[in-house]
């Protein structure tokens, strides 16, 4: 008997595409953050500033330094990864750091977050970066996203505490 190469039919139905945002995506972008931060039960991620974010996004999508990845899905933005490449401030390092990795979670399932992070690793490597970071909300969320960036490679190095003031 051979092994059963099927798959279960709701995951060959499901199409996604993984490309780089355009300036037609802006708007559609701005929607997927803004969902992001509803998700995330924390009063810093609820005074969402769809301005600003708007015009982070803007800048990013233009700019060299800047990864603005989405995940679509029957032609509707499903996730995104965005981050930007800077030099660390204390010393000559440069480092690429995540803003934003969010899937709808509907759309979790299967390879498309180890595709983002794969193009986000190698976009990193292009830019010069020495170090890539990505971060977690599992501790909020009750997730397990960090188990999956230890697979790809990316090890713990600080845990933020928040303190609303």
């Amino acid at each position: 008997m051979g092994h059963d190469t099927r798959k279960e039919p709701s995951l060959l139905m499901t199409e996604y595409t993984i490309r780089d945002a355009t300036q037609e995506d802006v708007l559609d972008t701005v929607l997927a953050v803004k969902q992001f931060c509803k998700e995330i039960p924390h009063p810093a991620w609820t005074k969402f500033n769809s301005n600003k974010v708007n015009n982070l996004v803007n800048q990013l999508v233009e700019s060299e330094n800047g990864f603005v990845k989405i995940v679509e899905n029957e032609g509707e933005i499903v996730g995104a990864l965005i981050a930007v490449v800077s030099e660390l401030p204390i010393n000559d390092i440069w480092f690429s750091q995540e803003l934003m990795f969010w899937i709808d979670p509907e759309h979790r399932k299967g390879r498309t977050a180890i595709k983002l992070i794969d193009d986000y690793v190698e976009w990193s490597e292009c830019r010069g970066c020495s170090f890539s970071r990505l971060s977690d909300l599992d501790n909020v969320l009750k997730t397990r996203a960090g188990t999956l960036f230890k697979r790809k490679g990316f090890k713990p190095t600080e845990i933020a505490y928040v303190k609303e003031i």
